[in-house]
């Protein structure tokens, strides 16, 4: 993730481009207004949350009516995602349904699908934590990823795996638990 400030327009517009292909006013009003497919309202309101809870003063003001709009396309799209993990730009939730993402962070250009899950193992593991997400992931629909591991730049989690072990940048994984299927030439 860049390590200059980014403001929350710009995450938005990353957004946006990654999922709707581009940003226009005609585009962004038709997005929020009759969603067709896709969870970018919910994406939408999920940035300004986070926005708001690095300022105090917007945090007790507008902060409350961000949070009410934000749970409501939380629980309407399925998707619960820790506002307090930082995300890079790019995000691409792919229709929501059941998606939970409890990360230390998540890198920029990140696209998941539904039914992912993405969390902490058990307390009394070994691998007790939550995962990091670097630049440029996947993950396919129904994935399980816990514990204190690392899904590495380029890396894809194939449909139905559970990742219990670090991922190699640029692989392919897939399978219970999830084994090495290829490795990828780029990120592409």
């Amino acid at each position: 993730m860049c390590s200059h400030k980014i403001s929350t327009i710009e995450y938005i517009k990353s957004d946006f481009e990654k999922c709707a292909g581009g940003v226009t006013i005609a585009a962004f009003l038709k997005t929020m207004v009759i969603p067709q497919g896709n969870a970018l309202p919910y994406q939408v309101w999920f940035r300004l949350l986070q926005s708001c809870k690095k300022s105090r003063l917007k945090k007790y003001t507008l902060g409350l009516i961000v949070y009410l709009i934000e749970r409501h396309y939380e629980y309407k799209y399925g998707i619960h995602a820790n506002a307090n993990m930082p995300v890079g730009k790019g995000l691409n939730i792919v229709h929501g349904d059941g998606v939970f993402l409890n990360c230390q962070s998540i890198g920029d250009n990140f696209t998941c699908y539904p039914g992912i899950m993405l969390g902490a193992a058990g307390a009394d593991s070994t691998r007790a934590g939550i995962p990091i997400v670097e630049d440029n992931v996947t993950v396919y629909t129904g994935a399980v990823v816990t514990g204190n591991i690392i899904l590495h730049s380029g890396c894809v989690v194939a449909a139905n795996a559970y990742v219990n072990k670090d991922v190699p940048p640029r692989t392919v994984v897939g399978g219970l638990p999830a084994r090495i299927i290829k490795e990828r030439e780029n990120d592409g």
